[in-house]
Parts: C-alpha cells; structure tokens; sequence
C-alpha cells in the first residue's frame, strides 16, 4: 500500500548534506583567534579596498601611509594564525583573494617605510601560503615583487625575492599559458638583469649573507622553469666566475644552494658544458659527496650530477676526466642504508651514469657496486650474515625492509645497465666467484618469472615487475659469458617446466591483444610484458614448438601499429621510479634513450630478430634453414610490401639508435645491411666516377678496382697497407688536373665480388647480399674490422648504447701519412705546429680532400671543375658565418677574376658544415 502523500518538507538531498556538513566544519575552525583576527582584517581592508564603479574587480585605492600600515599589520595578524585547515575553507579563500589585490596596491607606493613593510608581509603571506598560491591569480603580484629587486634598500628587496620565490617554486607544474604570462611579467621588470645585477655587486662586508642566498635561490627557480633565461647567466664569465668563487670558498650552506642554481643552469646543455669545463668546480662538486658533508649538501652534489649525466656528452666529460671521484661519492651515498633519501638521489646518479657505456662502469665494479646493490635489497648495508650466501627473492624481500621498496625499481635498472656493457674481461666464466652478483641474478630472474606466472605471494604494481623483467632480458644480451651463462641458468630453471607451454601462453596472450576489434584500445602494458618474457625464451633457447610464420605476422602487425603511433607507451608512463628524469624544461641537449621513446616498438623488434635468427627458422616457400644464409626472394617478395618495405621506410626516418640498429639486423636477413644516410646516398656517386681518383686495388685475376684513398682512410683503412708497401706510379691526368696514384696489390684470397661489396659499404654505408656472396662478404668484413657490417652478417645481437654511424671525420685528423689534397690556410699571425706528414706551414690550417668536399657541395664542386690552377688565393673570414673555428681561411686555387665576385659567406657556411659528417646527413 503506497504511502499517503505528506506535504512536509522533503528531506534534504546528499549534496546538500556534504555542503551542511562541510559548512558546519567550518564554523568549527573559524573559532577562538581567526574569527576577530579576521574580522578586525575586513574592516582594514575595508578602509581602501573599494569596487570599481561599485560594482566588478576589486581594487585598492587608498594612498594614505597611515591606512596602508593598519592594514598591513592586520594582514600579518592574520597571516599568523592560519593552517593547512583553514587555507581550504572558501571564508579563507575569499580573504585570502582580498589581502592579495591590497598588497599589489601597497606594493606601488613610493613610501620607503611602508615598503618595507610590506615587503616583509608579502614574504611571511606566500610563505604561509605554500602550495595553496597556485589557487590564485599572482601575475599582477610578480609584476609587483620584480619591480622591487633591484631596490637600494636591502629591506625591500630582500623580503620581495623571498616572497618571488615562493610563488615561482609554485609555478613548476603551473599550465604553459600561466608559465608564458608570468615570464612575460618578469621580463618586463627585468627580474634576471635585477638578480645577476646583485650577485655580481654582493661583498661580503657590506651585504649579509642571506641577501646572497635569497637571490641565488630566486635566480634558481627562474631558470628551472624558463629556459630563455639561462643564456644571460652562463654567457655572463663575470657572474660565473663570482659563483664559482662562492662556491669554493663559501660556507656549506651557500655552497648547496649554488649546486642547486647550477643544476638548473646545467639543464641548458649549453651551460652544463660551461660547468664542465670548470675543472675547480667539478673537483668541489666530488668532495662535496664526501661523507664528511652534510646530508642535504651531498644530496645538491648528486642531483647536479644527474643533471650533467642526462646527455652522453655530459657523462663523458664528467666521468673521463673525474670518473673515480664521482663514482665513489655515488657508491658511498649508496651505501648509506640509514638515510633513505641519500640513498635513492645516489641511486638515480648511478642510473644515469650507467645508461652510457666507458671506463666509468669498471670505477663501479671496483667500489663494490653489486655488492652495494645485494645489500639495498636486504635492507642493511651494516650486515654481514649474508655476506657469503645467495638468498632467493622472497627472503629478500622478506627481510624488514618494507620502507625503502621504492628504491629497489633503481635496483634492477642499475643491475641491467652494469650487465648490458659489462664484457668478458671483468668476469670470466668458471673463474668468478661472485656471491653477490650471483644472488642478484638469481633474485631478478626469480622474482620476474614468479610474478609473470602470479606465483610470488607479493602484491607488486606493473610499475614494479617490469624493471625486474627488463633487468632479466638485459642481463641475457650481455657481451659477458658469465653474466650470461648465470643469467639463462637461472631463468630456465624457473620456466623449465612448462617450456613450450610457457612460451605459446605468452604468444596467445600476444596475439588475442593484436587482434582485437579495432574499436578496442591495446593493452600496451600486457603487449610489453608478453614481448619482454618472448624476448627472453628465444635469447635463452630458440627450439620452441610454435608457428613461427604466425609469429612473424603477430610482430609485424605490432610494428606496423607501432611506427604509425597507434601502439604506444613510454617507460615513464608506468615506471614512476624515472619522473625525476623529466624534472625541469630541458634545452640544447641532443639527449635520448638508446631504446627510443616507444619501447613496445624496441621490444617488438627484438623478438622479432631473434625469431628470425633462431637455428630451426625455416623459409616458407624454399622451406630451407637459414642458417647463416639470407631470407630467399621468394620469402622476401612475400614481406617486401609489407613488413620488409614498412622496415626500409622507417631506417630513413630520424628514429632513436636502438630500434635503428635492430631493423637494420633484421634487414641484413633479407640482404640489405647497413644504415642509409644523406652524405653515404652522395658518396655512392664517387663509387661509379673516375674522378679524383688516387688508388688502384689490384687482384690476383688481373682486375682493378678504382677508389680514394681519403674515403678508405677514414672508412675502412684496413685495405690501406703500411706507407712502404705502397707502389706509386707517378701521376695521373684526370679533368681536374694531375695527382700521384697508389697501386696495392691483393691477395689471390680476396673475392673479386666481397671486394666489390666491401668498398661499397665503405663508401655508401648500405651494401645488398645475396646468399651466394654472404661468407665472402662476413669474411672480408671481419678481415677489415667492418665490425657492424660483421656482427649483421653474423646475426649477432646489436651491441647496447650503439649505433655506426657515417663519418668522415677521421679523414680530417693528424697523420703521418696523410691522403689531402688541399690546404685551407688561415690568414692569421697565429702559429701552430702541425703533424700532417712533411707539412712545414706554421700558419693554422686544415688539411682535406677535395672528393670530399666536392661530393659535400655542389658550389665547391663547380670551382674545382672551372679550370682552376693551385697557385694563387682567396681569402674569405669564416668567423662571418659563424666558423667555430674563427679563422680566417685562405682557399689555395687560381680562379677567373669573376668567380671572386661569388658570395664570400655562402662560401664560408659551407665549408664550416665540412666540419663534421653524421650519419642523418646534419652537421
């Protein structure tokens, strides 16, 4: 029976309740002291703060000094009793918004006594604001701050840069808009030129030192975040050197907190070679790791560094020069179990610096490095009862160490890195006996085939298994045996029993999420984690029992979804252990993964070479093992509209060495081996053309093969013999003049084809075999270190942080032989001493070749080809077109009196872009 109808008010809805209850919470902390200190605030501000018109914005009008000082005390009274609590109730907020539009008006009086009053309460304001400031509208207010920094009353503009720098270490995850609008402020007022100004006037007798440290930490959170402010900083040497000298000499204290301004300098790649070049400042940042630092102090050295080691190029400088140093302070924060954060900062350190692979990776080896990492697993460094025995995973991680799990991501990312450029000299196999090394093997290999099979009774995230997974696989693409031999061990004895059931679970899995409806989305995480452990089954062992032309299907299907971004994830999007990586906006650093962004598409790529390289791959229309043979044209017609052309698009394209480096092994399979490139597709040009020719390889057959001797210098001089075995036959005339040619002989053992082949590998950078020339050519190759052509033909795994790439630079370097054929001279009163041969110029000068300048420029080419005599000169100022040389180069040719009338500069900037050949064809 249906209730009878009530007019009684209905009950109130669930919102309105949680408004009710919030509302009544309020009230409940709107008691004892903040209720009259905000009311006694309101009537102060209601002496000055007016509406436009009455009605609209808010605005402060009053100019009395008197006013503006009661409503400033007010405001600090205020201020004073706030907490976290109260900063969220909209009462608060409402007032909040009110003191914010009076303080931008007090801020513009001329007042001195009231500025520095309100100064001082702008600082204590956003700094009880903390991160509530990004709620509010500050534009207006930074306008304000920034005017004042370069005041004459320290009283002013210390408290302003304060309060500036409470608002701008608020700003980091702030929207570009906002970043772009208060940038804009800034600049207008000068902030940067106001705070270099200071430092570079600071003395230590007149200024206090916190007047230094308040404007280096506002300089600080100017750079992190706006990277057109730091070309005014490391371009100035004055202010440099001032901070250097801070550094060096100056307190604990100052000296962290220029760390930290550094840091965010160095994130200019640009300014971080200006630090490195410092040699007293790298030598202090070492020290300052010492354990004889601070905490915090030790922690600003190691996050400096991980700032310089984000490039190859920072982490060579740093390391050859100051390697030992750097590693142990990296080691011994490491080791300091007790201090988690000291911990984790040397963690991230060792991770970036191991990325990249040097004599670095041997001064971690020698601190104990694994045995170190055994010890963050187990939880104290201080313990020595395992010291001399191998614990599995879940006695690991059962030991109390539940508080530092974060760190152990870091962990296996530096034990995979340790693995991947560790070779056969540290470790050799039978001969090691590494307790601590072992028991790290055997955990990783336990705890990632445990937790893919949900054996383990631990709860991990995806974000925690992949980084043990990933540490497995490069364990098992080690050059060491031993890590290798420990590796593959340990991993079959966890998936021996299932084998081939272990395998095809991971390949349904594989191509159930491929195949879906194209209306689903891909599970990219499962998709990684299937190809990971795929990766890992055929390193170890390729006689699976599966269908391998499926397979091959399921991985080109993935590629293909891959290179047109239709399947992708970043390893940050799930590792969250690497977003300390992305901190701050990078700029001028030519810095990226070795894997690439898309590491489903790098994974992809490694199960499919290593499917195609295993022992019972079979051709499927010949049926016929490969071998060491190629993919038949029947089988490669078969993918060369699919997969094999897709391949070939993608080498040309700009992508990371990594994936470049197995497309281009997995090409050699099919045939074409090598990496294309801009200055290679010119040179093959070369190799069909008579001209400039200076070299003759004579075989046993009685053919000749015509090349260059520059070109075979710097590309392949092992077909160079020593200089006394070259047979000269005195001068050649050719269209550009004459020139001394060099005849060597061959051996009877060398193929007429392989030889073919070879040189145009050398010149061009790509060569195509087929399966009758393939032994030939791996032959040659390995005879003249052609060591990526080699490894291709061998089909060995690329080797890790590797890409071959074209380059000529070698050509340009001293010798005692040398194959140049022209001289650019500069015009200069400098003397330098060269070591080209029998050179006797004292003048700067480079010696090249005109083969390679000719192919590199089409406007040099035409002047070599006008009939010109090597007698008179010309002269043109490089350092005009920006010459990083700056020399005033003097070309030594004879030309028509009109051809001295052709641009000087265009000139210039093509011979400065001779300076260095790549393999993208930049400069």
């Amino acid at each position: 029976m249906r209730p009878a109808f009530s007019a009684s008010k209905p009950s109130p809805s669930g919102r309105e309740k949680g408004r009710r209850k919030g509302a009544s919470a309020a009230e409940q902390l709107l008691t004892g002291q903040a209720v009259p200190l905000r009311t006694r605030l309101h009537d102060a501000l209601a002496l000055g703060l007016t509406k436009s018109d009455g009605h609209g914005a808010k605005k402060w009008q009053s100019t009395d000094a008197g006013v503006q000082s009661h409503v400033l005390k007010s405001v600090g009274a205020f201020v004073g009793c706030l907490s976290n609590e109260l900063l969220r109730l909209p009462p608060i907020k409402e007032s909040i918004s009110d003191i914010l539009v009076a303080l931008e008006g007090i801020l513009k009086t001329e007042n001195v006594s009231v500025l520095i009053q309100a100064a001082d309460v702008s600082s204590k304001f956003f700094s009880t604001l903390g991160n509530s400031v990004r709620q509010y509208s500050v534009l207006e207010m930074v306008s304000c701050l920034s005017c004042h920094l370069s005041a004459n009353q320290l009283r002013i503009a210390l408290p302003c840069a304060s309060a500036l720098t409470c608002i701008l270490n608020n700003q980091v995850t702030a929207r570009a808009s906002t970043q772009a609008e208060i940038w804009e402020a800034l600049d207008k007022t000068n902030a940067v030129a106001s705070v270099i100004s200071t430092l570079q006037n600071y003395t230590e007798d007149v200024h206090p030192l916190n007047y230094l440290t308040e404007m280096i930490s506002l300089l600080r959170s100017i750079l992190w975040i706006w990277p057109s402010s730091r070309y005014h900083v490391w371009s100035n040497h004055n202010l440099m050197a001032k901070l250097a000298h801070y550094c060096l000499t100056a307190e604990t204290t100052v000296s962290a907190k220029i760390l930290k301004l550094y840091a965010a300098l160095a994130l200019c790649g640009n300014g971080a070679m200006v630090l490195l070049k410092n040699e007293e400042l790298i030598i202090k940042t070492g020290n300052l790791m010492g354990k004889s630092h601070p905490t915090v102090t030790r922690i600003e050295a190691l996050r400096l560094c991980q700032v310089f080691l984000r490039s190859s190029r920072g982490c060579n400088w740093l390391m050859t020069a100051h390697g030992q140093p750097i590693v142990q302070g990296i080691t011994n924060a490491m080791s300091e179990i007790n201090e988690k954060t000291l911990v984790r900062e040397g963690c991230r350190t060792a991770l970036l610096a191991l990325r990249y692979s040097g004599n670095h990776h041997r001064c971690f080896w020698f601190n104990a490095i694994d045995k170190i990492l055994y010890k963050i697993l187990c939880g104290s460094c201080n313990s020595s009862s395992h010291a001399h025995q191998t614990l599995c995973h879940g006695e690991l991680f059962n030991i109390d160490s539940k508080d530092i799990m974060d760190i152990h991501p870091y962990v296996w990312d530096i034990l995979g890195y340790l693995a991947v450029h560790c070779d056969n000299e540290h470790f050799s196999v039978g001969t090691c006996q590494n307790n601590f090394l072992q028991g790290l093997i055997s955990c990783a290999c336990s705890l990632a085939t445990d937790l893919t099979l949900k054996k383990s009774p631990l709860k991990l995230s995806k974000e925690e298994q992949e980084p043990a997974l990933r540490a497995v696989l490069m364990m098992l693409l080690s050059p060491s045996q031993f890590i290798f031999s420990e590796a593959s061990s340990k991993f079959l004895e966890a998936v021996l029993p299932l084998d081939n059931e272990y395998m095809n679970m991971f390949m349904s899995s594989l191509e159930s999420n491929v195949t879906r409806n194209l209306t689903a989305s891909f599970d990219c995480v499962k998709i990684m984690t299937n190809l990971m452990n795929i990766a890992c089954l055929l390193v170890v062992q390729s006689n699976y029992s599966l269908n391998k032309r499926s397979a091959v299907d399921v991985l080109s299907n993935i590629i293909k979804e891959c290179l047109h971004d239709h399947l992708y994830i970043t390893r940050s999007n799930f590792a969250s252990h690497l977003q300390f990586c992305f901190d701050g906006s990078s700029c001028c650093y030519l810095s990226e993964e070795w894997e690439g962004e898309n590491i489903v598409l790098f994974y992809g790529l490694v199960v499919l070479f290593n499917l195609l390289k295993s022992d019972n791959f079979i051709c499927f229309h010949c049926k016929r093992k490969l071998d060491a043979g190629i993919v038949c044209h029947e089988c490669r017609d078969h993918y060369n509209e699919g997969l094999v052309g897709v391949l070939k698009q993608a080498l040309c394209q700009n992508m990371s060495p990594g994936p470049k480096s197995y497309i281009a092994h997995i090409l050699s399979m099919f045939g074409l081996c090598g990496f294309p490139s801009k200055l290679g597709g010119n040179m093959r040009n070369v190799l069909c053309d008579s001209e400039l020719v200076d070299l003759e390889l004579l075989l046993a057959d009685g053919e000749s093969l015509s090349a260059h001797a520059a070109i075979l210098s710097a590309r392949c001089p092992k077909l160079l013999p020593s200089e006394k075995t070259f047979v000269r036959d005195g001068s050649v005339t050719y269209e550009w003049g004459r020139r001394s040619c060099y005849h060597v002989r061959m051996s009877d053992r060398v193929d007429s084809h392989a030889l073919k082949k070879i040189l145009e590998y050398a010149y061009t950078g790509l060569v195509t075999v087929d399966d009758a020339t393939v032994k030939p050519v791996k032959t040659l190759a390995k005879y003249c270190h052609l060591r990526s052509l080699h490894l291709m033909l061998q089909k060995e795994q690329p080797r890790w942080h590797s890409c071959p790439i074209y380059d000529l630079t070698t050509a340009l370097e001293p010798a005692k032989h040398s194959f140049s054929d022209i001289i650019l001279e500069a015009q200069s009163n400098d003397k330098m001493e060269c070591h080209h041969g029998s050179c006797q110029l004292s003048t700067p000068h480079i010696h090249s070749h005109k083969v390679i300048l000719s192919v590199s420029c089409e406007y040099l080419r035409a002047l070599f080809q006008s009939g010109m005599h090597e007698r008179y000169a010309f002269c043109f100022l490089a350092s005009e077109a920006g010459c990083r040389t700056h020399y005033l180069c003097c070309l030594s040719i004879r030309t028509r009196r009109e051809c001295l009338k052709q641009p000087i500069r265009a000139m210039c900037a093509a011979l400065r872009r001779l300076s260095e050949f790549r393999s993208d064809g930049k400069h």
